[in-house]
């Protein structure tokens, strides 16, 4: 079938398994654009698509994530860059606030540097704060994350932001849909689907963290909290920990609930081995 079909079907406001249907019988796009399509949505996507860097899977291909498939309403499409998780890739959802104090920042690129130091593919958002300092450790160790966007990846949100030029971006959304409070917690459902399990690192009450941690709980994935702090950054935290999930101080700790391996720990002399900096502080990695 041809893509501009697809796309178009993708522009229906009907349910994935809908367009899905549609979509085997095999259609022609003006069949389709009699059901209200804007047409030029769709040859906007397709030169966004021309680039050669921005590819495109529907659901029903093999490409497209299985992690999605038991959503109750998974995206009809998704725009990426770089690969789609491979079958057998661990992965693990790493989200908090985005205006963290210091300690919480390093805590997060300390851990997502171990993390991925030992095959884990970090899940998390395109959004400032603790995604972001997660995405500097991945980035330092030449390990793509997987950013998944509250928006798509024509806009300035995405295009502006250099760092996501070393990283595997996933968008459920039109190239030029700017990001918006229901895209967010769309993308949060995403994020928490890919994942094996989730850890929040730091959440005051209000965060949209705790909507992670709502959605992967709904998901059965468990959750786990990074520290607890004396300060408000981390009354999400502490709400967490009393509804029962289990607190853990650093990946290993993850690792060893998981069942997933660790051959590889933060150095305690960081003199001793290859360098890593975010901030003042410096660390080294140590080989099992």
């Amino acid at each position: 079938m041809k893509l501009s079909v697809l796309l178009a079907i993708s522009l229906l406001r009907r349910p994935t398994l809908e367009k899905y249907a549609l979509a085997c019988r095999e259609p022609s796009l003006a069949t389709v654009c009699r059901l209200g399509i804007d047409m030029q949505k769709v040859r906007r996507m397709l030169s966004f698509l021309s680039d050669g860097r921005h590819r495109i899977c529907f659901y029903g291909m093999e490409e497209y994530p299985a992690q999605f498939c038991h959503l109750e309403n998974p995206p009809f499409c998704l725009m990426y860059t770089g690969h789609l998780p491979e079958a057998g890739t661990q992965l693990l959802t790493l989200c908090g606030t985005r205006y963290p104090d210091g300690n919480a920042a390093q805590d997060a690129y300390a851990f997502a540097l171990e993390a991925a130091a030992n095959d884990v593919q970090l899940v998390v958002s395109n959004s400032r704060g603790i995604d972001r300092s997660a995405v500097y450790a991945c980035v330092d160790l030449k390990r793509k994350p997987l950013v998944v966007c509250d928006c798509g990846l024509a806009t300035s949100r995405i295009t502006a932001d250099a760092l996501l030029d070393s990283v595997s971006l996933v968008s459920a959304f039109e190239p030029d849909a700017p990001a918006l409070a229901f895209r967010c917690l769309s993308r949060n459902v995403l994020s928490t689907a890919f994942g094996e399990a989730t850890v929040v690192m730091q959440a005051p009450k209000r965060s949209g963290s705790l909507h992670c941690a709502t959605c992967a709980l709904d998901q059965g994935k468990d959750v786990f909290v990074h520290r607890i702090g004396d300060t408000a950054l981390y009354d999400g935290n502490r709400m967490l920990l009393e509804m029962g999930a289990p607190m853990i101080r650093d990946y290993a700790d993850l690792a060893f609930l998981l069942g997933w391996k660790k051959r590889v720990h933060l150095g305690p002399d960081p003199r001793k081995e290859s360098l890593y900096r975010f901030g003042c502080s410096w660390y080294s990695l140590e080989y099992d």
